[in-house]
Parts: structure tokens; sequence; C-alpha cells
């Protein structure tokens, strides 16, 4: 069944971004792609994801997975409810474990699994779905102290 989900895709390889554009829509009701992160926060704003899948490295020399660390810090800042997956070349355990002991709620690595990323997506969505209905739900008290009119 197809999720309702908006997914953003931030991976600056293009073939990356391909194989995502033919694989995510069938799961998803709206995904988009960038290539960058320079308009991340604008994106967000306008698309209102609610997930972001993002790269962990856009410099070619580099593969530390800093720049994503670095931009799942800005994502946090600005949206702190909204999930984050990881998602690398070059994984690592140290490094899954910083992203998320940093706020990623999940981490994937390149080559990926077709049926994992989407399940590991979906879940991402689904907790999210989950904690913005926990903040929705009015705290009702059954517990009187005292039987007057008024207490009731």
């Amino acid at each position: 069944m197809k999720s309702k989900a908006k997914i953003l895709v931030v991976d600056d390889n293009k073939g990356i971004r391909a194989a995502l554009e033919m694989l995510l829509p069938r799961f998803f009701a709206q995904v988009e792609m960038l290539s960058s992160p320079k308009s991340l926060q604008s994106t967000i704003r306008e698309l209102q994801p609610d997930v972001v899948l993002l790269d962990m490295n856009f410099t070619d020399a580099l593969n530390s997975g800093n720049e994503g660390l670095y931009w799942l810090h800005e994502i946090k800042r600005m949206h702190p409810a909204l999930p984050v997956v990881l998602f690398t070349a070059y994984g690592d355990i140290e490094l899954a474990v910083r992203g998320i002991k940093e706020g990623a709620t999940d981490f994937v690595v390149k080559p990926w699994d077709n049926a994992k990323l989407v399940e590991t997506l979906k879940n991402a969505c689904s907790s999210a779905s989950k904690r913005s209905r926990k903040k929705e739900e009015p705290k009702t008290s059954t517990l009187f102290w005292g039987s007057g009119l008024a207490m009731r």
C-alpha cells in the first residue's frame, strides 16, 4: 500500500537520485530530490516532508560524514521533530552510532536493499506521525480532589 508521506532526498550523486526516483514514488505520495543541501532549509519549509533521506558526503574528496552531520544539526535546529535518515556509501558502525546519537532516526548504507530502505523510511514516517499525534492529544485527568460541584 502506498504511503501518503512526502520524502525529501538530498544526495549529490545523479545515479543515486535516478535510482531513488524510480523506486520511491511507488511507495510514497511525493518524492523530491535535491542535489545539494544548499537549499535544504527553504525546501523543507515549502515541502514540509515527513522524512529527509540525507547523504553524508557532498564533497568528492571527503568521506568522513561530517558534512552530513552538519546538515543533520541544521535540520534538527530548525525542525527538531522532522525524522532524518542518514544515507552513505562510507558507512561504519561508529559513524552510524554518532549520527543516531546526534538526532538521526536511522542509518542506511549504500548500496541499499530496496525493501529495507522503503521499510526504514516508512518506519520513520510512522514514528513521526505518532509523535505529532501525541502532542495534539489533550491530556485529561479523571482524578478529582473533593466532591463539590466546582471540582466536578
